[in-house]
């Protein structure tokens, strides 16, 4: 596969030399040094404690990100350094694939780039540090967290969708993202979302057009045990199901689905996926979701932190929206500035709620009683269920083609 050039990404007129292997004594950049620090490994080294484990933010299928102190302390910075798990060649197309894409794009939710380091054979991005981790961090308990307020969660989430929508449509190209996730969703000190990791990401047609991009994918069973990702296709659990039929189409409605996910994640408070369910059908977060809203359990989907703090008509337009955005069919999921629309409406109508509460009870807490939601106002049909093995498979085994069983306890041991 050909190494990409940056020049044809960055919007200043710059010369962009091919990244090779840097002989002895100083390395050569390829990126726009002018627009980023480019910093030594002796800087890189010094920052994060020659890579103290200690100082470890985050590990990916390629790389590890560390927590990195510069000029003496004055700045703190997010270094994520790539590892040699991959061939080198796979790692330049890596990191050249996602400073190219961050040296465009500029967005209040999407992080943003510092600088680099090329030099010798380590190839190390440096980011503007999140300080309150990851989302999926808050949700699920880890790093000691309180549990996110539910109108917070919606702000992150508007963020989200705004950040998304940018790429779709507000830059130059469309960009895809291709592994939207809880994990890959940062919060800085002021819990203000941002999206990261743009390695896998897509370069698309100009922003007005509305041309797929096709691209070749691995084989499905390539799957990364330490974080569920399947190949280049994404990560388990989050993929749309079209990615599973068609490994040569992608198109940004993968990343409205993935993003449907984040959105019942967000709203459940559970894992996307739990081998520890039981029943298979109920491994997956949208058939547990599905078999509650059957049920009309609609608040017992939020876990005891968030009963009776969701206003009903919030919960039912944030719930239209996000089995909106995974529908089985792609073209009919919808665009991510009308996901933005309806989030932000589903914020106003929880501030209505609340306002309303507190003026008839202004003393109490703000509570709501459970509504009873008719089966008729989801379309379960229109979603698809088999989300985890989308084949028809009864047997996570056979749509994977995995032939081992300690695999499979493996994967079952992380989802927890």
């Amino acid at each position: 596969m050909r190494t990409p050039s940056l020049s044809s990404f960055c919007f200043c007129p710059v010369f962009v030399s091919k990244l090779k292997k840097p002989s002895k004594g100083k390395a050569k950049s390829s990126l726009p040094q002018h627009l980023y620090r480019r910093f030594s490994l002796h800087e890189i080294r010094v920052a994060t404690k020659n890579f103290d484990s200690h100082l470890v933010l985050g590990k990916g299928s390629s790389a590890v990100v560390y927590k990195g102190f510069f000029d003496d302390g004055a700045s703190v910075f997010a270094v994520k350094y790539l590892q040699h798990g991959s061939s080198r060649q796979t790692m330049l197309e890596d990191f050249l694939n996602e400073a190219q894409l961050l040296c465009q794009l500029r967005h209040q939710h999407i992080v943003s780039l510092i600088g680099f380091c090329d030099e010798g054979d380590k190839i190390i991005i440096v980011y503007n540090y999140m300080s309150q981790g990851t989302l999926f961090d808050h949700l699920h308990g880890t790093g000691h967290h309180d549990p996110l307020p539910w109108k917070q969660r919606l702000e992150i989430c508007i963020g989200v969708a705004c950040g998304l929508h940018y790429l779709h449509t507000g830059a130059k190209r469309a960009v895809i993202h291709r592994d939207i996730k809880t994990k890959n969703i940062l919060l800085d000190d002021q819990m203000v979302s941002k999206i990261a990791d743009f390695a896998w990401s897509k370069i698309g047609p100009f922003s007005l057009s509305n041309a797929p991009i096709r691209i070749e994918l691995p084989p499905l069973d390539e799957i990364d045990l330490e974080t569920g990702q399947l190949g280049l296709l994404g990560t388990l659990g989050y993929m749309a199901p079209e990615l599973f039929k068609d490994t040569t189409l992608v198109t940004e409605k993968s990343d409205v689905y993935s993003f449907g996910v984040v959105l019942l994640e967000v709203l459940c408070g559970r894992k996307v996926l739990k081998f520890d369910a039981g029943d298979h059908n109920h491994r997956h977060i949208i058939s547990w979701v599905n078999e509650h809203l059957k049920n009309g359990r609609i608040y017992q989907m939020t876990g005891p932190y968030l009963e009776g703090k969701i206003a009903p008509s919030c919960l039912q337009k944030f719930l239209d929206i996000a089995l909106s955005c995974v529908h089985v069919e792609e073209h009919k999921r919808p665009a991510l500035g009308e996901v933005e629309v309806t989030l932000e409406l589903a914020l106003e109508l929880q501030n209505k709620a609340d306002f309303e509460v507190k003026r008839l009870n202004p003393h109490g807490e703000v509570m709501y009683e459970e509504e009873a939601f008719s089966a008729s106002a989801f379309s379960f049909p229109d979603y698809q269920t088999d989300v985890l093995w989308p084949h028809g498979s009864s047997r996570v085994e056979d749509t994977f083609s995995w032939k081992s069983e300690d695999m499979l306890s493996d994967i079952e041991e992380l989802c927890r």
